[in-house]
C-alpha cells in the first residue's frame, strides 16, 4: 500500500478508509475509529457492506473507479447501532510501487449547522494536510546555480523563495483544499505548488521548515514543529527510501477562524475578477526569476542584453521556471484549450509563435519597468498562427510578487482587413499615378519625341561625314557621343515612366528626398514650360535620409506639382511661378511647395484632402486623399493653406534618420526645353 496515503490517513482529523480493489479495508485511520466506534483489527479485511450493511446512498465501487471520483452524503450506523449522517469523498487511486488501484474515502460527520466546512458555534478542531514531492528543487536549484554563476551549490545559498514552486503537490485533504487552495474538490490542485495552497501567514515558515527537512541526511526521517499563535505547524519526511516526499500539516481551532475565512473570500474576490475579464488573462508566478535577477544585479551584471547573449539557456530557464497559476475562460478561448489544467504550466507556450518575445520580456523584467507590451504572434493549440497585442504588468514591492498578470488582445481579423486596406489603397494610388500620367501624355510624348528626333538627325549626320572620300572622325566622333547623351536622355524618361505605371508593392529604403523633387521636377517640366510656368527649387543640401518609399513619395511631389500646374493654367495667373523648399526642422524633413494659382477657397481647405472631394469637372478627387495616406503611412503629415494672395502652399512633413546640411538654389527657367 502506497505509504503517502497511509500518512495522509494516520494524521487526518477526518475519517480515511482505503479498500482494495475488491471492495475490502485494507486501511482504518483513528478518525475513523473515533467516527464509527470500530477498532482498526476489527475493521480491515472486511467490505463497507459487512461493517456498515448495503446502502442505496453510494454508487458501487466499480462505477466510482470508472468515474474515478464520488462524494455525497451516506447513512451509516456506528458499532453501539446509532445513526449516523456522514458526508464522505471517494477518490480513486493507483498505487505507484506495486500498481495496485485502491479507493480512498474520506468522511466526517455531517452537521446541519454546517455550511462550507464552518461549523456554526461549534468548538472543533481541523487539521490541514498536504503530502509534496520535492524531488524537482535540487535539479532546479542546481539550474539556477549555473546561471547565475554564484558557484553555490547547497540549498541554503539560493533564496528560499526560488524553490517554492518546485515543491509539488501529490495529495491533500479535503480541509487544505478548501480552506488554503479554495477548490471543493482536492484532485483540482495536484501537481500545483504546495507553497500557493499553504496558510499565506504560515508559508515563509512552512517554507524555512521544509527546507530544512530536505537538507537533513536522507537515511533521518526528522519531524519539525511548531507552534505560532493557534495554529500548529508540522512538517516530517514520509519514509528514508523516499527522501524527497514530504508530508505537512496545520493544526488550528475554529475558535478563531476569522483569518483563513477573510483569507479565502479575498481570494474568490480577485480569482471572480479575473474570469470576469473580457480578455485573455494569465497570473503566473515569476519570483525564481525575480530572485535570478535580483542575484544577477548583486553580482554586478548590469547590461542584461548582452549577458543574454552569452548565456541563451537563462531565457529557456526563465520559460520553463515561470508558471501559470490562473486562467480565465478567454485565456482558454484564444489558445482554444479544452481544459484548464493544459494552461496551468509553465509559459513557454505563450511564446512558441514569437520565441524571440520571451528575451525581449526578460530585458523589461531586469530593467525594472512596470509594463511591457509588444505585438507579437502566438500558436494556438491547434497549430494556428494568430496576432496578439501582448501586456504584462510586473508586481512591485510590497505588492503580491506572485502575481504577473499577462492579458492578450487577438488583432488577427484587424490585421487582416489593415492589409486588405493597404491593397486597395495601393490599387488607388496606381490609378492615381496612370492618371496623372493621362494628364501628362503631352508632355510625355513631347520628352521622348525630343531626344529621339535629335538621334535621328545626328545619326543622318553622321552618316553623310562618314560617307565622304575622306571621312571627319572627329565629327563623327562627336556626333554619336550626342547620340549616346540622348539616348540616355530618353531611357531615363522612359524608366520613370515605368516606375510610376508598373503596379508594385511599397519598398521602404533609406531615400534622399531632394534626389525625388529633382526627378519629380524633370517628371512635370514639358508640362511646366507648356503653360510657361517656371519652378524654382530651394533644396538644403546634405538633409538627412528618411525611410519611404520613393516612387510613393515621388507621387506625392509629382501630384502637388501638377495641381499648381493646373491652379496658375485655370487662374491665367500673370505670375506664373511654383517653388519647391526642402529644409530640415527639429526631428522632420519639411518640404513646402507653393504657387501663383490665386490660392484655395475658404470652405474648401477642409475638405481638399477628402477622397472623391474635387473642383475639377474631370477630376476623380483622389490625388490629395492619395498624398495624405503616403504621407501618413511615412509617419509624417500633410497640411494645405493659402499664401496670401499669391496662391497655395502645401507644406509636407517626414521623419527622418541622420545629419543637416545647407541651402543650395536650383532654377528651371520658364522658356521651352533646350534642343
Amino acid at each position: 500500500m502506497d505509504n503517502l496515503a497511509v500518512e495522509i490517513a494516520d494524521v487526518s482529523s477526518e475519517s480515511i478508509v482505503i479498500y482494495d480493489a475488491e471492495g475490502r479495508i485494507v486501511h482504518w485511520n483513528e478518525a475513523s475509529h473515533l467516527l464509527y466506534g470500530v477498532a482498526n483489527s476489527e475493521a480491515v479485511g472486511r467490505t463497507s457492506a459487512e461493517l456498515f450493511g448495503a446502502s442505496i446512498d453510494i454508487p458501487e465501487l466499480d462505477q466510482i473507479a470508472w468515474k474515478r471520483s464520488w462524494q455525497g452524503m451516506v447513512q451509516r450506523r456506528s458499532a453501539d447501532g446509532v445513526r449516523l449522517l456522514v458526508e464522505i469523498r471517494v477518490r480513486f487511486h493507483r498505487d505507484k510501487h506495486n500498481g495496485k488501484d485502491l479507493l480512498i474515502e474520506f468522511g466526517r460527520r455531517a452537521d446541519p449547522r454546517t455550511v462550507d466546512g464552518r461549523s456554526v458555534d461549534i468548538q472543533k478542531d481541523w487539521v490541514a494536510v498536504w503530502n509534496i514531492d520535492a524531488s524537482g528543487a535540487t535539479a532546479a536549484l542546481l539550474e539556477m546555480t549555473r546561471n547565475t554563476q554564484s558557484g553555490a551549490n547547497h540549498l541554503s545559498s539560493i533564496d528560499p523563495g526560488l524553490v517554492a514552486d518546485y515543491l509539488r503537490i501529490e495529495d491533500l485533504n479535503l480541509t487544505a483544499a478548501k480552506l488554503f487552495a479554495n477548490e471543493s474538490s482536492p484532485v483540482a490542485v495536484i501537481g500545483k505548488s504546495a507553497y500557493r495552497c499553504w496558510p499565506k501567514n504560515h508559508r515563509d515558515s512552512l517554507l524555512d521548515m521544509t527546507l530544512t527537512v530536505l537538507q537533513m541526511a536522507e537515511s533521518d526521517t526528522p519531524i519539525i514543529r511548531r507552534v505560532i499563535g493557534a495554529d500548529t505547524l508540522t512538517v516530517w519526511r514520509v519514509s528514508a527510501e523516499h527522501p524527497s516526499l514530504i508530508s505537512i500539516s496545520v493544526t488550528g481551532s475554529w475558535s478563531d477562524p476569522e483569518a483563513y475565512w477573510e483569507i479565502a473570500a479575498s481570494e474568490q474576490r480577485y480569482r471572480n475578477l479575473i474570469d470576469n475579464i473580457p480578455l485573455p488573462v494569465w497570473q503566473v508566478d515569476a519570483r525564481v526569476m525575480s530572485g535570478v535577477i535580483e542575484n544577477l544585479k548583486s553580482s554586478g551584471v548590469d547590461g542584461i542584453e548582452d549577458y543574454l547573449a552569452a548565456q541563451p539557456d537563462l531565457v529557456r530557464f526563465a520559460s520553463e521556471a515561470v508558471v501559470v497559476t490562473e486562467i480565465n475562460d478567454s485565456a482558454m478561448r484564444l489558445f482554444r484549450g479544452h481544459r484548464r489544467e493544459e494552461f496551468l504550466q509553465d509559459v513557454s507556450y505563450l511564446f512558441a509563435g514569437t520565441p524571440t518575445a520571451a528575451a525581449r520580456v526578460v530585458v523589461a523584467h531586469f530593467g525594472g519597468e512596470r509594463n511591457y507590451s509588444e505585438e507579437m504572434k502566438i500558436l494556438t493549440f491547434d497549430g494556428e498562427l494568430i496576432d496578439v497585442l501582448f501586456y504584462v504588468t510586473f508586481p512591485q514591492y510590497p505588492e503580491k510578487l506572485d502575481k504577473t498578470l499577462i492579458m492578450m488582445i487577438d488583432v488577427t481579423e484587424q490585421r487582416r482587413i489593415e492589409r486588405q486596406l493597404r491593397k486597395i489603397e495601393a490599387d488607388f494610388a496606381h490609378a492615381a499615378r496612370i492618371s496623372a500620367l493621362g494628364e501628362l501624355v503631352t508632355s510625355i510624348a513631347h520628352e521622348v519625341r525630343q531626344p529621339l528626333s535629335v538621334i535621328v538627325t545626328d545619326a543622318d549626320t553622321g552618316m553623310r561625314w562618314l560617307g565622304r572620300e575622306e571621312p571627319n572622325l572627329p565629327k563623327v566622333r562627336s556626333i554619336m557621343a550626342r547620340i549616346m547623351e540622348n539616348a540616355h536622355r530618353a531611357n531615363e524618361v522612359i524608366r520613370r515612366i515605368k516606375d510610376m505605371a508598373v503596379k508594385s508593392d511599397p519598398v521602404r529604403d533609406l531615400v534622399d528626398i531632394n534626389d525625388i523633387v529633382r526627378e519629380a521636377v524633370l517628371f512635370v517640366r514639358s508640362e511646366s514650360q507648356t503653360h510657361c510656368i517656371a519652378i524654382t527649387t530651394r533644396l538644403a543640401s546634405g538633409l538627412p535620409r528618411i525611410l519611404g518609399d520613393r516612387v510613393q513619395l515621388q507621387q506625392v511631389v509629382v501630384n502637388l506639382l501638377i495641381n499648381g500646374i493646373q491652379a496658375i493654367a485655370a487662374d491665367n495667373s500673370r505670375t506664373r511661378e511654383i517653388s519647391v523648399e526642402t529644409n530640415q526642422s527639429a526631428d522632420n524633413i519639411t518640404l513646402v511647395v507653393r504657387d501663383t494659382g490665386g490660392g484655395i477657397q475658404a470652405d474648401d481647405i477642409d475638405k481638399i484632402f477628402e477622397g472623391f472631394f474635387s473642383r475639377k469637372a474631370d477630376g476623380m478627387g483622389m490625388g490629395l486623399a492619395i498624398c495624405r495616406s503616403i504621407i501618413g503611412d511615412h509617419g509624417g503629415t500633410i497640411w494645405a493653406g493659402n499664401d496670401g494672395a499669391r496662391g497655395a502652399v502645401f507644406r509636407v512633413t517626414l521623419p527622418i534618420v541622420d545629419g543637416t546640411g545647407e541651402v543650395a538654389i536650383e532654377t528651371v527657367s520658364r522658356g521651352i526645353a533646350n534642343r
